[in-house]
């Protein structure tokens, strides 16, 4: 027992003796990884412990010196935590400076949107007058253009007016064209 004792203080002490002569190396790939926003002295740290790993799973009978397999465990093990450490980082940034640099601001003046609505209002009316009052009726009740601004199916309009929903359908589909026709012929009179 006391010989397997002795064994196991001489390996933990080769551990600690190889781990400490390669600190030099972890330091040496760690400023080749870091970046302006990385902490140098978590990477350090993330490598020493990657080092450690190193000196516990070396095999020397393969025939690698242990600084060649250690610089291979560090660098796979910076190209597996840098990538994920900037996912998180990019998650979870919360600089106002970056939050408005990524769009301009799009949105409209609520005067400039009341203008356009009116315009477009104005224009509306000006087109349904091309059509007859009945037609004028259906197209308001089936599109919520009337006073309650509630949009009616076919058999609530039909019932209203008097007629099928049938006759309504195909009334409104003739408004319709005639509207599309209209709004048309208002689009080429107007300067660009």
């Amino acid at each position: 027992m006391e010989q397997i004792e002795q064994l196991y203080a001489a390996s933990v002490e080769v551990k600690n003796r190889l781990v400490q002569s390669n600190l030099r190396l972890v330091v040496s790939i760690a400023k080749r990884h870091v970046t302006p926003t990385d902490d140098f002295y978590s990477l350090v740290s993330d490598g020493n412990m990657s080092l450690i790993r190193a000196v516990e799973k070396f095999d020397y009978s393969r025939g690698n010196k242990f600084s060649t397999y250690a610089t291979w465990s560090l660098m796979k093990n910076y190209a597996r935590s840098i990538p994920e450490e900037i996912k998180q980082r990019d998650r979870f940034r919360t600089s106002q400076d970056e939050m408005f640099q990524l769009t301009e601001d799009q949105r409209v003046d609520q005067g400039d949107r009341e203008r356009v609505q009116g315009n477009l209002e104005h224009e509306l009316s000006k087109i349904m007058q091309t059509l007859d009052d009945r037609e004028q009726q259906i197209i308001q009740r089936r599109f919520g253009l009337n006073a309650d601004h509630h949009a009616q199916t076919l058999q609530e309009v039909g019932d209203a007016i008097g007629v099928t929903k049938e006759r309504v359908r195909q009334i409104e589909a003739r408004a319709l064209s005639k509207l599309r026709r209209e709004a048309e012929s208002k689009r080429l009179e107007m300067p660009e």
